[in-house]
């Protein structure tokens, strides 16, 4: 990003933030995990650098595995890792990672940071 692409990106986390933790979170750990229109948000604040997780994964357990790509049926849920190098901010003191959930529906999540931290949070 040039800095005014950086400038929209900012503003864009800035306000996604301010509308996700209007709410109340799912779970409470090192992050406060939101989960709002199918998608699972990280938040920290404040947050440093240092507060980042190099290992943080989401694994998302369908109610049929049948809806998991071939790959991931013998494992019977769908990972993802490494959120925040790949959907995170650090932002004005604050960080935030955010993942579009799959659309088939879902029976559980399980989300952390690999040593620090990790959390269970039920179908609703």
């Amino acid at each position: 990003y040039d800095s005014a692409g950086m400038d929209d990106l900012v503003e864009l986390y800035r306000a996604t933030y301010q509308r996700v933790v209007s709410g109340e979170p799912v779970a409470r750990s090192h992050f406060d995990v939101y989960l709002a229109d199918r998608t699972l948000f990280h938040i920290r604040a404040p947050c440093v650098r240092k507060d980042l997780p190099r290992r943080s994964f989401v694994e998302v357990i369908p109610e049929d595995p049948k809806d998991l790509p071939g790959h991931r049926r013998r494992h019977s849920f769908e990972e993802f890792y490494r959120l925040f190098q790949h959907t995170g901010m650090l932002f004005e003191g604050k960080c935030m990672a955010i993942l579009p959930l799959p659309d088939y529906p879902i029976s559980g999540i399980r989300t952390g940071g690999r040593t620090l931290w990790e959390i269970e949070i039920p179908a609703r």
